[in-house]
């Protein structure tokens, strides 16, 4: 096997062990406008290493709403936290790392 390949392994396994290792939290909050919005928060430590407006647009567009990516966290409009945290499972997410709140 090449270095170059062995490399790409390497990278592969790191991304899935940051993702097996991603902490989320999912609460319901009312947002500013008066709506219900769920908000998924990643832990601080793994905000800058996620890609926030691509995990966005897939949330939104598996489940079916919108939603915006404010001050780090993800808010999706509507009562959708089961639905957030099945997603994020499928995504490799582990599912004790995820906390509903």
């Amino acid at each position: 096997m090449s270095t170059e390949n062995q490399d790409l392994d390497f990278r592969d396994i790191l991304k899935h062990l940051d993702r097996e290792s991603a902490h989320f939290v999912i609460r319901l909050e009312t947002h500013h406008s008066g709506r219900v919005v769920t908000v998924v928060q990643p832990h601080d430590l793994i905000r800058d290493s996620i890609n926030l407006p691509g995990l966005t647009h897939k949330l939104k567009q598996n489940l079916g709403t919108s939603g915006d990516v404010e001050n780090g966290r993800i808010i999706l409009h509507g009562d959708h936290r089961d639905q957030a945290r099945i997603e994020l499972v499928k995504l490799g997410v582990s599912a004790g790392n995820i906390e509903m709140i």
